[in-house]
């Protein structure tokens, strides 16, 4: 089997209408997501609501510290060790695992603080040295934070300040008794801007942004598939149903009972198929009541004339038969002679009721046989070329047969020509009939609306949507192009 099989057609309506509703779905949560989780961690972050959270954990995490400050003498380069990692990761891990993660906020400094108030250790070093009380380095408002830490405050609420474009936070380091031994003061700063967090945001959010896409874009294509199923199905009647009106099949309707737009339009269509049946039915009617006028011109201008002629020649062949047999011979031979040509006149109008095409043989074959028919009952020489066959609607086969008849019927009283060819070629989307001969031609400005059979083979061509053009000149022949549309 082939792979084309088994992958979807992606130019099907099905397949894009499937592939848009996933594509703006997955688009559409994607935004939401980023919006709202955007949004909402700003917000969150530019509050203190945050840093108040925070603070349990930073009080646990500072207990690490109180080994390093027990004894008299602080042990300042473990401390400054401890803190330098902190600053550098924006993290506190106990053993592997992170207990706290200030990404996307930067630390502007970290630093640890004796029960005095004086730095031991701080990150980064510029801050303030070693020894010097620590609330003469910072703002005043972080002053405050400082001593309530230091007094043993363990209020999240109180042991938050701002400063600047920062955040302080202090927690203090006790000992197992409860003691103060010292402080933690932490300062971190927000990106002031919704783009620089967007962007720290953005890599947090990846992750997860990936598996919620994935969902959506299986809960997506589930549904779209489903949705747009349904509607390429009502779509797919509508075309059977155009299909069969192409072919002339105006009893399939198209049932559609919902309410929306595609209802509407099947029904407009059913309206004109019904339509379309009728003006069919009327033109049919018609073209047979044109067919049946043409007939009887045909009758009336040979077939009665030549039996009138004949009733005449044996009227006369009985007055003279006792008195002169011979001319009565002569009469009767002649009207033995005019009631051949009517059986062929009779039999060419009998030929034109019943198209070769309706016999299931082709426009091509049909031409072919009628032509050599033709050419053995008139005497003319005369041929058919084919170029291209390709097969056509019976109704447009059965127009042009008539035109070909006609064209050659003419050929036959009027032109005086002694040979005749017929040539039907297929075009990309036409087919045209040409029917020449060599007879004396005639002035066709003259003879515009004259003849009944140029004004049936027009009529056939307009029906078809096509023209009839006929190029004549006295002395010089005649050509006569029917051209069409190959589909109708």
């Amino acid at each position: 089997m082939r792979l084309a099989r088994f992958v979807p057609n992606f130019h099907r309506l099905q397949w894009k209408l499937t592939l848009t509703y996933t594509l703006v779905t997955t688009a559409a949560i994607l935004v939401v997501e980023i919006v709202l989780l955007g949004v909402a961690g700003y917000l969150l972050l530019h509050s203190e609501s945050l840093p108040r959270m925070l603070i349990p954990s930073f009080q646990e995490m500072a207990q690490d510290l109180a080994p390093h400050l027990r004894d008299s003498t602080p042990n300042q380069e473990a401390i400054t060790r401890w803190l330098r990692e902190f600053v550098r990761t924006g993290q506190l891990r106990r053993g592997r695992q992170v207990e706290i993660d200030l990404n996307p906020m930067i630390v502007e400094f970290a630093a640890v603080l004796d029960r005095e108030g004086r730095t031991i250790g701080v990150e980064p070093a510029a801050t303030c040295e070693p020894g010097v009380p620590f609330r003469q380095c910072v703002r005043p408002p972080v002053v405050g934070v400082i001593e309530r830490a230091l007094a043993g405050d363990l209020e999240a609420s109180r042991l938050v300040a701002r400063s600047g474009r920062g955040i302080v936070l202090a927690t203090p380091i006790l000992d197992e008794d409860k003691a103060v031994l010292g402080s933690f003061v932490l300062q971190v700063s927000i990106p002031l801007t919704l783009r620089e967090f967007a962007v720290q945001g953005a890599r947090a959010l990846f992750p997860s942004a990936l598996a919620i896409l994935g969902f959506a874009a299986v809960v997506g294509t589930v549904f779209g598939f489903i949705t747009a199923r349904g509607l390429t199905r009502r779509v797919d009647r509508l075309i059977q149903a155009a299909d069969a009106w192409s072919r002339g099949n105006f009893s399939v309707a198209v049932h559609d009972t919902s309410q929306d737009e595609l209802s509407h339009l099947a029904r407009h269509l059913n309206r004109m198929a019904e339509d379309l049946q009728n003006l069919l039915q009327a033109r049919e009617e018609l073209a047979a009541l044109e067919e049946r006028n043409r007939l009887a011109q045909d009758l009336h201008d040979s077939v009665k004339q030549q039996v009138f002629a004949t009733a005449m020649q044996v009227a006369a062949a009985r007055h003279l038969l006792d008195q002169n047999p011979d001319q009565a011979k002569i009469h009767l031979e002649e009207a033995e002679r005019l009631a051949r040509q009517a059986q062929r006149e009779l039999t060419a109008l009998i030929r034109e009721l019943r198209p070769a095409a309706l016999e299931g043989k082709g426009l091509a074959a049909a031409l072919r046989e009628y032509v050599a028919e033709w050419a053995r009952q008139t005497g003319i020489d005369a041929d058919v070329h084919v170029q291209g066959e390709r097969p056509l609607p019976l109704h447009v086969e059965q127009a042009l047969f008539r035109i070909a008849q006609e064209a050659l019927s003419n050929v036959a009283k009027h032109s005086g020509a002694t040979r005749a060819v017929v040539r039907l070629v297929w075009e990309t989307e036409h087919v045209v009939l040409t029917v020449e001969d060599n007879g004396q031609g005639f002035d066709v400005e003259a003879s515009l609306g004259q003849g009944l059979g140029l004004r049936s083979m027009e009529a056939r061509a307009r029906r078809l949507n096509g023209y009839l053009r006929v190029e004549s000149r006295p002395g010089e022949g005649t050509r006569i192009i029917a051209r069409c549309p190959v589909t109708q």
